[in-house]
């Protein structure tokens, strides 16, 4: 039994760990991201392509984020569509569109959605994420995907390789990304295969 004494020393010990915690799996993260562009500048990374449905990827991406998006209080709206495939890599392909949804719900205001749409027409598949906040600067634009660029808006302790993976990853699978903001506001990205 703690006394009451000794409560804010035990509580701060247990705050401290958990922060301790937490840079942990933030240098981890760092560490596995830069491995993995390391590998794609040796062009040692190698992708499984073949037809995979977007809405399966779409769902899969969103659930990897479902305890961010609970702790942000942001939704990530996933409908379901006319079945429509693309030849990727489904865990890198999923592993792009992670990191563009995770700066969707960052970026994000509690109790706002973050969207996915995505359609099919002769010439590619279109894929796109959005949220409601209020998008890009108009000095970030040219430079979300370089490596290590974080935006004047940057409000979390990212340090700028998830966009430049995501663009990295999709690129090497015939796939364009842009970012542009919403007519209505909120930031989008938009990837062709």
């Amino acid at each position: 039994p703690m006394d009451g004494e000794n409560a804010p020393m035990v509580c701060k010990m247990y705050a401290d760990m958990a922060d301790i915690e937490r840079q942990i799996k933030r240098l981890t993260h760092l560490e596995e991201a830069l491995l993995i562009l390391s590998r794609i500048d040796a062009g040692t990374l190698t992708f499984e392509r073949k037809p995979t449905d977007v809405f399966t990827i779409l769902s899969m991406a969103a659930d990897n984020l479902y305890e961010l998006s609970i702790q942000k209080s942001v939704r990530i709206d996933v409908p379901e569509m006319d079945e429509t495939d693309i030849f990727a890599d489904l865990d890198w392909t999923m592993e792009a569109l992670m990191n563009l949804m995770k700066n969707c719900i960052e970026a994000a205001e509690a109790d706002t959605t973050v969207h996915c749409s995505y359609e099919k027409n002769p010439l590619y598949v279109q894929i796109r994420i959005w949220d409601e906040g209020e998008g890009f600067s108009r000095e970030d634009l040219p430079r979300l995907f370089e490596r290590f660029y974080r935006g004047k808006k940057a409000k979390y302790t990212g340090i700028g390789i998830g966009l430049s993976l995501s663009k990295a990853i999709i690129e090497m699978q015939n796939g364009i990304i842009r970012a542009f903001n919403l007519p209505n506001g909120g930031a989008c990205f938009e990837i062709r295969f």
